[in-house]
């Protein structure tokens, strides 16, 4: 009898120490750590925010592309932080935006945001980030039918709650896998013509509160091609129920084909203008040397230089 009380003893113990050794989720919840991706970024109120609201995906050096609903701030008010940053690290770069592409079809009205899709171009590119290839529709569509696989990435709350707002979003990235799905649960019939594409959560494994605009990722031959971004959810998002079928959908850019063309047009156009390198004889007319003559009672000196100056105690002739 003893040795079996012994036993359960030892088995309860080993029980509790194996529980405590697990690390909860944060920001998408059930996600890993996604410091260092280099392409998700926290949108931001102010160039030493801490936090973020929303998220984006830096698809081109200056173009952040999001959801609609996520540009509610002025424009000289929105900087975005350095991909994968943490952002309680107010020493990393900071870009301000520059111009907002909303869809004029984009509706905030209802539950289901109708056409949740923008991009924001920033004043300045982030050095060495990576242009992205861009999902077509028809490659969207064939994904959703195969239930392909695919990431979101995203600065979004870390605690799951009895009923939404979820609260504090995580200061670091968080990705999920998941997969995309064509079954449109009846929450979402609301939506218009316009395409979106849906991809699977869970509560156990989920998007939140701040991970809107997040970037829906794919690999297609060993290359990252964004899919859409992180618009809405039938419940799962950080709530602590969920409906049978869970869902989550993502404004397209490929539902917004002209507004991506504009918007890349406008920046590879407005660069500013770079500051010509000096000419050879430009560079040889400034560093031509003159000389002088200095005087210092009936002392005499010669100064030979680009910008002669007389020494202390001399004055010029």
């Amino acid at each position: 009898m003893f040795k079996q009380k012994l036993l359960t003893i030892l088995g309860a113990l080993i029980a509790l120490m194996m529980t405590a050794s697990v690390t909860p989720a944060i920001a998408i919840f059930g996600g890993t750590s996604a410091t260092g991706n280099p392409i998700v970024v926290g949108l931001l109120s102010s160039q030493n925010a801490i936090k973020s609201n929303c998220t984006g995906g830096l698809v081109a050096p200056r173009v952040v592309m999001t959801a609609a609903h996520c540009l509610t701030l002025p424009i000289d008010r929105l900087w975005i932080a350095e991909p994968g940053s943490d952002l309680r690290d107010t020493s990393t770069k900071r870009i301000q935006a520059e111009r907002y592409f909303i869809p004029t079809t984009f509706s905030a009205v209802g539950p289901i945001f109708q056409n949740d899709f923008a991009i924001v171009i920033l004043k300045s590119a982030f050095p060495n980030a990576q242009t992205l290839e861009i999902a077509s529709a028809i490659e969207v569509k064939k994904w959703m039918s195969e239930e392909k696989s695919a990431t979101h990435i995203g600065y979004g709350c870390f605690n799951l709650v009895e009923a939404p707002p979820c609260g504090a979003t995580s200061p670091t990235p968080i990705e999920l896998v998941t997969q995309l799905s064509d079954v449109i649960p009846p929450q979402f019939v609301s939506i218009s013509a316009v395409p979106f594409s849906m991809t699977k959560i869970s509560v156990e494994k989920t998007i939140c509160g701040g991970d809107s605009g997040s970037p829906l990722i794919t690999e297609v031959g060993g290359k990252s091609v964004y899919i859409g971004a992180q618009s809405s959810s039938n419940g799962a998002g950080c709530t602590k129920t969920c409906y049978i079928v869970c869902r989550a959908t993502q404004g397209l850019p490929s539902a917004n084909i002209e507004l991506v063309d504009a918007a890349l047009e406008y920046a590879s156009t407005s660069l500013p203008t770079p500051i010509p390198a000096p000419t050879p004889e430009q560079s040889l007319a400034t560093s031509k040397k003159t000389t002088i003559t200095c005087i210092k009672g009936k002392l005499t000196k010669k100064v030979t230089a680009v910008k002669p100056k007389c020494p202390v105690g001399y004055k010029k002739k």
